[in-house]
C-alpha cells in the first residue's frame, strides 16, 4: 500500500472533500473507545467545512451522542451502512424521507432492508430449524453485553438499541457458518464480519451508504464531491475499495487489512493518531495543489 497521497489529492480543494470514516478501531481507540488525539485534525476539518460523514456498525443513539461529544452535526451510517441518518435540518435534499425524533433532535432515516424485529425473528426460525451455536445481542443482557464488548453498562444498553442489523457471536463450525451465510442469502440478509462481531443486516453496505451520499451531496450542492475514506475492519473492505482515496488504519493487535486496489494508504498508527496524521497530510497536499497548481 502506498504512504504518499501528494499524487492523489494534490488537485482537489477541501471543499470537494468528504470524509467517510470507520469508527472502533479507526476514529476511536480499539481498547478506550477515545477520539482525543484525533481532535485537532477533526476542528481543522469543520474549520474547512468538511463533513465528517461516520459509517460504522455502531447505532443511531450511540452516534448521536458520540456526535454531540465531539460537536459534529452531519448525516452518518449506522449498522454497516444498514441505515443512513440525515439530521432534519441538512441541506441535503431528502424531501421522501419523514422526520424522526432522536433525542434532543430530528433526523431523516432511510432504512435498506427488513426492521431489527423483522431481522431477530428471522435468526430465531433459523436457528430453531438448523440448531445452529450463536449468540446476538438480543440473546444477550447488558452485563453478557458489558463482558464482550468493554462497554459499561450505560454504552451497552445503547448498542442495544438496533435499527436494521443484529451482530452475533459465532460459536459453531466453520462448515455451519457456511451453512448459515445461505440460509440468509435466502431472506435477502448477509453475514458482514466486524472487528468483534459478525453482522446481520440486509445486503446494503459501507460502500453502498457511501455512494448514496455522495450523490445526495453532489445533487444538493451541485459540486463533484470526492471521497476518502478511513476503516481498519473487513467490513470496511468495500468502502475503502470503492472510495476515491482510501486510507487503511493499522489494527492494534492484528495484521492490517489488505484491500484489492492498485492505490491505497496504509496510515503510520493505529486508531485515532493514525486517523489525524494521514488526513493531515492529505489536507497539506490538498491545500498546497490548490494555492501552486
Amino acid at each position: 500500500m502506498k504512504a504518499n497521497s501528494d499524487d492523489q489529492f494534490s488537485y482537489v480543494s477541501p471543499e470537494q472533500l468528504l470524509v467517510f470514516t470507520d469508527l472502533d478501531g479507526t476514529l476511536l481507540d480499539h481498547d478506550n473507545y477515545s477520539a482525543e488525539a484525533a481532535l485537532p485534525t477533526i476542528a481543522r476539518l469543520q474549520k474547512l467545512a468538511v463533513p465528517i460523514i461516520f459509517v460504522t456498525s455502531k447505532t443511531l443513539v450511540e452516534v448521536i451522542e458520540l456526535q454531540n461529544n465531539l460537536n459534529l452535526h452531519h448525516p452518518f451510517a449506522v449498522e454497516n451502512g444498514a441505515a443512513i441518518c440525515i439530521p432534519a435540518d441538512s441541506a441535503l435534499q431528502c424531501d421522501e424521507l419523514s422526520e424522526t425524533k432522536f433525542g434532543k433532535g430530528r433526523w431523516k432515516i432511510a432504512l435498506f432492508g427488513p426492521s431489527y424485529p423483522d431481522i431477530c425473528q428471522h435468526l430465531c426460525q433459523i436457528r430453531n430449524q438448523q440448531h445452529f451455536r450463536f449468540q446476538g445481542f438480543s440473546d444477550m443482557s447488558d452485563e453478557e453485553l458489558q463482558l464482550h464488548t468493554g462497554l459499561d453498562r450505560y454504552r451497552a444498553k445503547l448498542a442495544k438499541q438496533r435499527l436494521a442489523s443484529e451482530p452475533l457471536l459465532w460459536n459453531d463450525s466453520d462448515e455451519n457458518l457456511s451453512k448459515f451465510k445461505q440460509a440468509l442469502k435466502a431472506l435477502g440478509l448477509e453475514l458482514t464480519r466486524g472487528g468483534r462481531f459478525y453482522h446481520v443486516k440486509a445486503a446494503f453496505d459501507k460502500a453502498d451508504a457511501m455512494a448514496w451520499l455522495v450523490d445526495k451531496y453532489s445533487t444538493s450542492f451541485a459540486r463533484n464531491y470526492r471521497s476518502l475514506a478511513l476503516g481498519d475492519s473487513e467490513n470496511d473492505r468495500r468502502m475503502l475499495e470503492h472510495a476515491d482515496v482510501a486510507i487503511v488504519i493499522p489494527r492494534k493487535h492484528d495484521a492490517p487489512l489488505e484491500i484489492n486496489r492498485m492505490h491505497s494508504i496504509l496510515a503510520p498508527h493505529p486508531g485515532p493518531f493514525g486517523w489525524s496524521q494521514s488526513i493531515e497530510q492529505i489536507l497539506n497536499s490538498s491545500i498546497k495543489g490548490v494555492n501552486h497548481g
